[in-house]
């Protein structure tokens, strides 16, 4: 065996990422490994206290005035309360467009329906003048002396 640390080190990573799942193998391949050791470094040296001026004050834009030391209430510009939008209120993003487009389809079909109607209507005139002149020719054959 040899005594190579580097060697020992490269035959444990690879030795390791066999046992891992294929998502975690290829992180292991492409992250490298100082940069996962400086992301340790900085989440154990993480302090949630900032290490800025403690005489820097920051304020909020419409928080108002904070009154310090005593009682007194802090000044504020509103209640701060907002009403939710109401979902009676909420339409479909689109839906003018797509009413538009039912409402010209309708006027087609209403235009298409009385071509109908009126293609039916002069088909029922004309067999009407037709039954009017069989009738006619009928009746003047009835009405015609017997040679």
């Amino acid at each position: 065996m040899t005594d190579d640390p580097d060697w020992v080190r490269e035959f444990r990573r690879v030795l390791n990422a066999a046992k891992l799942p294929e998502y975690m193998s290829d992180l292991v391949k492409t992250v490298p490994s100082d940069l996962v050791r400086d992301i340790v470094s900085d989440f154990r040296n993480y302090s949630p206290t900032p290490r800025a001026d403690p005489s820097a004050k920051v304020v909020p834009v419409g928080a108002g005035r904070v009154i310090d030391g005593n009682d007194t209430p802090v000044a504020s510009t509103g209640s701060g309360w907002a009403d939710s939008p109401q979902i009676k209120d909420w339409k479909p993003p689109g839906l003018e467009h797509m009413d538009r487009m039912m409402d010209q389809a309708d006027a087609i079909d209403r235009a298409e329906r009385l071509r109908q109607l009126a293609q039916t209507a002069a088909v029922r005139r004309a067999e009407a003048e037709i039954k009017a002149q069989q009738e006619a020719e009928l009746n003047k054959k009835q009405k015609e002396p017997k040679p």
